[in-house]
């Protein structure tokens, strides 16, 4: 067993940030630029949780997009800052007769059921600028990649992670909800 030597972080107050310079580009593979849960665990918000809890922890760790999980972590559907706006607590709260506070994050998610997904096999042979073109045309920020064999979300596309990969702007022109992609789509 080797003893290992703790020091202070006192003096330290810089962040590492990597300068790699292995960029993906718009002819990489696809998934250089996905994230695979098989990798990288899914962050995800309990069902329990309250939607102004939700909506606080979102705007700190600014993110725009959480999946919602029951207590055995089953996947019940996905939470984005349109959802959880003042305008639509509001809204959903009178609907359901309650108070803005007590809503919980499932009574303002887009359940699984409206949701669109890419495939992941298909994705496995496309290149970033097919994913990116496809994001933009439907005005999406976000996608889940399904793994139809293993019958399972296998993970994630944003395009704020694309633009950062490909230190480019990757430009969408609205934040529609997933509600309105499950109306547009059919």
């Amino acid at each position: 067993m080797r003893n290992l030597e703790l020091f202070s972080t006192a003096s330290i107050d810089h962040l590492l940030w990597s300068t790699s310079t292995d960029s993906p580009s718009l002819d990489s593979p696809a998934l250089d630029v996905f994230t695979d849960f098989d990798v990288a665990r899914p962050i995800v918000v309990d069902a329990s949780t309250s939607a102004v809890g939700t909506a606080i922890i979102m705007e700190q760790t600014h993110a725009f997009m959480r999946l919602v999980v029951d207590k055995k972590n089953k996947f019940l559907g996905v939470i984005t800052q349109q959802e959880l706006s003042d305008h639509n607590l509001f809204v959903t709260a009178k609907k359901l007769d309650l108070t803005v506070d007590e809503l919980l994050v499932t009574e303002v998610m887009v359940p699984r059921e409206e949701l669109q997904a890419f495939d992941y096999q298909q994705i496995s042979t496309a290149k970033v600028s097919d994913i990116v073109r496809l994001l933009q045309q439907n005005n999406l920020h976000h996608m889940l990649v399904i793994d139809h064999e293993l019958h399972h979300i296998r993970g994630l596309i944003a395009a704020s992670d694309l633009a950062r990969k490909l230190n480019m702007p990757i430009e969408i022109h609205q934040r529609p909800s997933f509600s309105q992609i499950f109306s547009n789509a059919h």
